[in-house]
């Protein structure tokens, strides 16, 4: 496959740094870059839920079933509990 494309002198000046430091040529380059790129999204865009349930974070507790709409009350009655003797 074969792509054409523009870059700024930025960019081309970042692609002589690289290639200077590393003696490999643009497509070397570029090829490590997609696979960098790639490896990073594949890691970063795992679903989140899949994350926490990893991590033991999911299930660590147990609340009410309402506690959406009722953690005001809840709160407040939990810090009355806490420090009512002050």
């Amino acid at each position: 496959m074969e792509i054409k494309t523009q870059i700024t002198e930025a960019e081309a000046n970042k692609i002589a740094f690289i290639q200077q430091k590393t003696n490999q040529d643009i497509s070397e380059i570029l090829k490590l870059a997609i696979d960098l790129y790639y490896n990073h999204l594949q890691t970063s865009l795992e679903p989140s839920l899949q994350i926490l349930e990893q991590s033991g974070f999911i299930g660590c507790c147990s609340v009410e079933s309402d506690l959406s709409t009722t953690y005001k009350s809840v709160l407040s009655n939990q810090l009355n509990q806490k420090y009512d003797h002050c």
